[in-house]
């Protein structure tokens, strides 16, 4: 703790006496969603995803912002699947990402507060692709990148020691694993923290 305080003692003076920690525990779904496409060719596709996050922070600074260092464990899944006159193909994919980072968290009321976050790390992700028609194909990869992480959300406290939080992310993957959503991977997730 002293050699994270002597890294940002050029910012200000550093607390270490006025520990504040929290733990946040939350969750976020996409979808489901679903479409179908009529005429001679008929298409029907659908997709759901959930993720969760982990997030422990401690107060290394206050000096008008309070400056954290978070550690945020994501975990997320997402399954999708495309049905055709000619077969079907399901895809499905889960992934683990690692960021550690800094949050800034600014309270314009004793009660409500914002706060902005980056950090960087490293996420897993693993993919399997089912193909099934007039042949059938099973392909699956596990692809691990260097992973940034950028976004912001909303505390508000229940309680001296529990708040509800609401928070939005973007993990930016190198490579983007080989998905069709590319390299980002937004989520929004919603759940509570508890402050100690």
């Amino acid at each position: 703790m002293l050699a994270v305080c002597g890294l940002i003692g050029l910012l200000g003076p550093c607390r270490v006496q006025a520990q504040n920690s929290d733990l946040a525990l939350l969750a976020g779904i996409t979808g489901p969603r679903g479409q179908v496409v009529g005429g001679p060719n008929l298409v029907a596709s659908g997709s759901v995803g959930a993720s969760g996050q982990i997030n422990y922070a401690w107060q290394a600074w206050q000096r008008g912002r309070d400056l954290y260092i978070e550690l945020p464990l994501v975990f997320t899944g997402d399954s999708s699947g495309t049905a055709t006159t000619q077969g079907t193909v399901s895809y499905s994919s889960g992934g683990i990402f690692f960021t550690p980072g800094a949050r800034i968290k600014v309270s314009p009321q004793s009660r409500v507060s914002f706060y902005a976050a980056l950090g960087g790390g490293i996420g897993t992700i693993g993919t399997t692709q089912v193909t099934a028609g007039a042949t059938a194909s099973v392909v699956s990869k596990r692809n691990t990148s260097p992973v940034l992480d950028f976004g912001g959300g909303l505390d508000f406290r229940l309680t001296r020691l529990l708040s509800l939080r609401a928070d939005a992310r973007d993990f930016v993957t190198h490579s983007g694993f080989g998905l069709s959503s590319g390299r980002n991977r937004w989520m929004f997730l919603v759940g509570v923290a508890f402050h100690f």
